[in-house]
C-alpha cells in the first residue's frame, strides 16, 4: 500500500516562471505527522540556477546561513558553466576556447583534461593527468579527410566521419555505415595488456605497437527503416530478425560459426496498443501478457511449457499512482516450514513520497549470512524449505538509506553513517561509533567510493581513473602492492566496458598467476580461463584451459546467451547451450533449450539473492546475469553501464556522472522506488513495465547504432547544453538526440525536467539546435518532435 496517492507537490516560480523552491510533504506512517521537504534554487539575473539545495542542505541554511548548498555553479558572460561545486561530486574548473569548445578541466582530485580539436571543430585529441603523474594522451580520434584518408571512403559513406577512436580499450575502427546511419561493418583491435594505461603517440607505428594483432570484426545488414536483419559477430556466429509491417520483431534466429542454426523467437502477438499479448519463444515456452484496461500497466504474465506445465503466472497489483504494491505468483506452492506458512505473495508499502517503506516475501531457510551476503549462498538442498521476511526501509529528507531492518531466517538491522554536508555514507560499523565526519575518509574528493565494505572488519580497495571510471577492485591487498595483490580490472571505451580481467596469485614463490578474462563485443562476450607466470618483465602464458564464446541477444522480453566452448567444455553441460532468461529487477527464471529450468531466483527489493534454487551447481556457477538483468561481478557489484551499483549498500559506488540529472542526491538507486522504477545505464531511473512497448523499444533500439557513430562526442555534447552553449560539435545532433532520451524520456516520471509536456521542444533547445545546425535545424527540431512524440505515446501506452 502506499501512505498517500497523488500527494501534492507545490512549485514556487519567480516573475519569469522559473521554479526556485519545491514543496513536498512526507509522512512515513499513518500515524506521523507530516514533514515539509523545501528543495530551493537561487538564480542569477540571467536566470541561471546558480545554488542548489535538498531539503537537508536547505534545513541547514535556514540555520546557518554558510551552510554549503549541494550544487553552485558559476557562468561565464555566454552561459557556459566555467565552475561547478558539488558536495557529492567535488568541484570542476572548465575553460572553453574561442569556439566555446571545452579545452582544459581540472577536478577537486586534481585530474587534469585537456582536448584539442580540428580546424573545423571535431575532437581530436585528449590529454589527462592524475595528480603526481604523468600527462598521457587518452584518446585519439581520425576522420576520412584527415590522416590516412580511406580510399573508399565515399563508397561506404564515411565523408567526414571519425573513423578510427584510439582509447583506454584499444583501437575502434568504422569501416562502412548504410545510408540510415548504422555502422555496418566496424572492428576492434584490443590493448596489448589489460592492465595497460595507454599514452597514444602521434605515429601510426607506435600506436600499433600498443595494440595485439588480432582484429575483431563485426558486420550487420539493416533494412531502410533502419531495422537490424543479420548482424554477424566476431566469431562468425549470425543473428537474423523479421519483422512485420510496423517494424515490430515477429521472429528471430541464430545460426552459430559451426552451421549450427538456433529458433530463438517464434512469434510475437501485439496488441493495437503495441503491447505483446502473446510471445512464443525458440524453446517452446508460450508467455502471455494481460493488461489493465485503463492504465495499460501489466496486470497478468503467464508462462506455459509446451508440455502445458506451467513456469510463471505472476499477478501484479497497484496503487492509484501505479506503484507496484503486490505480486503474486501463483505456481509457488504454499509451504509450510518450521512453523511458517510461505506462498508467492510478496507485498510492498510506500510513503507519501513514494518511497519503499516496507516489503514481505519469502527466503531461503538458509540466508542466515547476513547483512552482508554479498554473494549468494550455496544451492540449498531442498529449496522448499523457506520463511517469510519482513524488510523495512528508513531514510533520511534527502533520500539516504538510515537503515535496513530485516526478518526473517535471521534478523538484523543495517545502519548507514551519513555525511552531513552531502550525500555519501558508509556502512555503519557494529559499534555504532562512526560520525559523519568519518564518512568522508572512505571517500575520494570527486565522491568515489575508495573501499568496499564486504564483511564487518574486512573491505576491497577500490581504485579509480582519471575519469572516474572504476579501474581496479584489490581482492586480497599484499602488503600495498597493487602488481602482487589479486584484483579485477577494467578498460573501457567512451565510458563502457570492453574489457574485464581477473587476476589470482595461485604459487607466490614462481609468480603463477590464474586469469579469468571476459572481452565484449557486439553480441558477443569472449571468456578465457589460463594461467601465466611472471619473470620479472617477461610473462610466460600457458594455453587456455578454458575458452567460452557466449552469444548474446535479446528475444522480445527473455535475454538469450548461447554458450560455445572452443575448449574446456564441461563434461554435463552441453556444447552451444542456449539459455532463455526471464528476468526483472525481482525475479530470474533461467531455462533451457526445452523449457526446463537451470534456475530461479528471487531478490530482495534493492537486490539481494532471497530465493535461489537451481538443477546444478556447475550450470549455475555459468550465471552471470542476475538482479535487474545486469551482470554480477566477482566483487559483488552489478555492471549497468555508466556506474557499479552495490545492493547490500542500496545505492551507487559512484557519483552520478550525469550530475543532477536524477536529483541533487546523486547516489539515490531509482528514487528508493525499486519494483516500480529501473535505471537501464545507471544515469537515471525508468518506468519498470515487463516489457517496453514497440514505440519505445523502436527509438530505444536506434539510440545505440546513432550513438555509435559520434559516441566520441557525448560527452562534448552533454557540457555544451549544460554550459547552455551555442555550439556543439559536429554530427552530435544524434548525441543530443540521447540526451533528449535521457532527459525527457516521460517514462523517467522526472520531476526535474526541463519541460512537463514531453513532446515540446523548449526555445532555449530550440536555439541551440538553431545555431548548430544552421538551415538543418527545422528537420533537426522534426525528427527530435517525432521522436519525443514516439516516447510520449509509449508512456501513455
Amino acid at each position: 500500500m502506499t501512505l498517500a496517492i497523488a500527494t501534492p507537490v507545490i512549485a514556487v516560480c519567480d516573475n519569469h516562471g522559473i521554479t526556485i523552491r519545491t514543496l513536498n510533504w512526507n509522512r512515513v506512517d499513518k500515524d506521523s505527522p507530516r514533514r515539509l521537504l523545501v528543495t530551493h534554487t537561487r538564480l542569477d539575473t540571467a536566470s541561471r540556477a546558480t545554488v542548489q539545495r535538498d531539503p537537508r542542505r536547505f534545513a541547514a541554511w535556514r540555520q546557518d546561513d554558510t551552510a554549503l548548498p549541494n550544487l553552485s555553479c558559476m557562468a561565464s558572460l555566454t552561459g557556459q558553466v566555467l565552475k561547478r561545486v558539488s558536495t557529492d561530486s567535488g568541484w570542476q574548473v572548465t575553460r572553453f576556447d574561442a569556439a566555446s569548445h571545452a579545452a582544459w578541466s581540472i577536478d577537486s582530485r586534481g585530474a587534469v583534461h585537456t582536448q584539442a580539436y580540428d580546424t573545423l571543430g571535431r575532437p581530436q585529441s585528449g590529454s589527462e593527468q592524475l595528480k603526481g603523474e604523468a600527462f598521457r594522451i587518452s584518446w585519439r580520434h581520425a576522420y576520412t579527410d584527415t590522416g590516412s584518408a580511406d580510399a573508399n571512403a565515399q563508397k561506404n559513406n564515411l565523408r567526414g566521419l571519425c573513423v578510427q577512436r584510439w582509447d583506454d580499450s584499444g583501437l575502434q575502427t568504422v569501416e562502412s555505415v548504410a545510408l540510415s546511419g548504422a555502422i555496418i561493418r566496424q572492428t576492434q583491435q584490443f590493448l596489448l595488456s589489460a592492465q595497460a594505461q595507454p599514452d597514444w603517440p602521434e605515429d601510426d607505428a607506435g600506436r600499433q605497437a600498443l595494440l595485439e594483432d588480432k582484429i575483431y570484426l563485426s558486420t550487420i545488414s539493416a533494412d531502410a527503416r533502419g531495422n537490424s536483419l543479420n548482424q554477424t559477430d566476431a566469431m562468425g556466429n549470425q543473428q537474423s530478425w523479421r519483422y512485420d509491417i510496423s517494424s515490430h520483431v515477429k521472429s528471430q534466429y541464430a545460426t552459430l560459426s559451426d552451421g549450427k542454426k538456433q529458433t530463438l523467437l517464434e512469434g510475437i502477438v501485439w496488441s493495437a496498443a503495441s503491447q505483446i499479448l502473446e510471445e512464443n519463444s525458440g524453446n517452446g515456452v508460450t508467455t502471455t501478457y494481460r493488461y489493465e484496461p485503463e492504465t495499460q500497466r501489466l496486470s497478468a504474465m503467464s508462462a506455459l511449457r509446451a508440455d502445458s506445465i506451467r513456469l510463471q503466472d505472476l499477478d501484479y497489483g497497484y496503487d492509484n499512482t501505479g506503484n507496484l504494491i503486490s505480486i503474486t505468483d501463483n505456481t509457488i506452492a504454499t509451504c509450510y516450514f518450521q512453523n511458517q506458512q510461505t506462498d508467492g505473495l510478496r507485498e510492498f508499502t510506500y510513503d507519501a513520497l513514494y518511497q519503499l517503506l516496507e516489503a514481505t516475501g519469502r527466503e531461503n531457510a538458509g540466508n542466515t549470512t547476513a547483512p552482508y551476503a554479498i554473494l549468494p549462498a550455496p544451492i540449498p538442498t531442498d529449496s522448499n524449505q523457506t520463511v517469510g521476511y519482513a524488510r523495512s526501509y528508513r531514510y533520511d529528507d534527502s533520500g539516504n538509506l538510515l537503515s535496513l531492518s530485516h526478518q526473517g531466517a535471521a534478523s538484523f538491522t543495517r545502519a548507514m553513517a551519513i555525511s552531513d554536508v552531502s550525500n555519501r555514507s558508509r556502512l555503519q560499523n557494529d559499534a555504532g561509533t562512526l560520525t559523519p565526519d568519518d564518512v568522508d575518509t572512505v571517500f575520494d574528493a570527486c565522491g568515489n567510493l575508495l573501499n568496499l565494505q564486504v564483511s564487518a572488519t574486512a573491505s576491497d580497495p577500490l581504485i579509480w581513473s582519471a575519469s572516474n571510471h572504476l579501474q581496479t577492485v584489490n581482492l586480497l591487498d599484499r602488503n600495498g602492492d597493487i602488481q602482487q595483490s589479486d584484483r579485477e580490472i577494467y578498460q573501457y571505451s567512451a565510458g563502457m566496458r570492453m574489457r574485464k580481467q581477473t587476476r589470482i596469485l595461485t604459487k607466490a614463490d614462481s609468480n603463477l598467476w590464474t586469469v579469468d578474462e571476459v572481452r565484449y563485443l557486439p553480441g558477443l562476450e569472449l571468456r578465457r580461463h589460463w594461467q601465466e607466470t611472471i619473470t620479472g618483465d617477461t610473462v610466460t602464458s600457458q594455453e587456455a584451459t578454458e575458452e567460452l564464446h557466449v552469444i548474446t541477444t535479446q528475444a522480445g522480453r527473455a535475454g538469450i546467451r548461447v554458450l560455445h566452448w572452443k575448449t574446456g567444455k564441461p563434461d554435463s553441460i552441453d556444447n552451444d547451450q542456449a539459455r532463455w532468461q526471464i528476468s526483472d529487477n525481482i525475479y530470474a527464471l533461467e531455462l533451457d533449450a526445452q523449457g526446463q529450468t537451470i534456475s530461479r531466483e528471487e531478490y530482495y527489493p534493492f537486490g539481494g539473492t532471497a530465493v535461489w534454487a537451481a538443477r546444478s551447481e556447475l550450470e549455475t556457477s555459468y550465471k552471470v546475469i542476475r538482479y535487474s538483468g545486469k551482470e554480477r561481478d566477482g566483487t559483488g557489484l552489478y555492471y549497468y553501464g555508466y556506474r557499479y551499483y552495490a545492493p547490500w549498500l542500496c545505492r551507487w559506488t559512484a557519483a552520478d556522472p550525469g550530475q543532477e540529472i536524477d536529483g541533487l542526491n546523486l547516489y539515490r538507486m531509482v528514487r528508493n522506488n525499486p519494483l516500480t522504477l529501473t535505471d537501464e545505464s545507471g544515469l537515471a531511473p525508468g518506468g519498470n513495465s515487463a516489457q517496453p512497448s514497440a514505440s519505445e523499444e523502436r527509438f530505444k533500439s536506434l539510440v545505440p547504432t546513432l550513438i555509435n557513430i559520434v559516441r566520441e562526442q557525448i560527452s562534448d555534447a552533454r557540457q555544451a547544453l549544460e554550459g547552455n552553449a551555442r555550439v556543439v560539435p559536429q554530427n552530435s545532433g544524434w548525441a543530443y538526440l540521447q540526451n533528449v532520451w535521457e532527459r525527457w524520456n516521460p517514462l523517467n516520471n522526472n520531476p526535474s525536467s526541463s519541460t512537463n509536456k514531453p513532446n515540446e521542444i523548449n526555445n532555449e533547445t530550440r536555439s541551440i539546435i538553431k545555431d548548430y545546425m544552421g538551415n538543418d535545424s527545422k528537420e533537426t527540431i522534426k525528427i527530435l518532435k517525432d521522436a519525443l512524440e514516439k516516447m510520449d505515446q509509449a508512456a501513455a501506452a
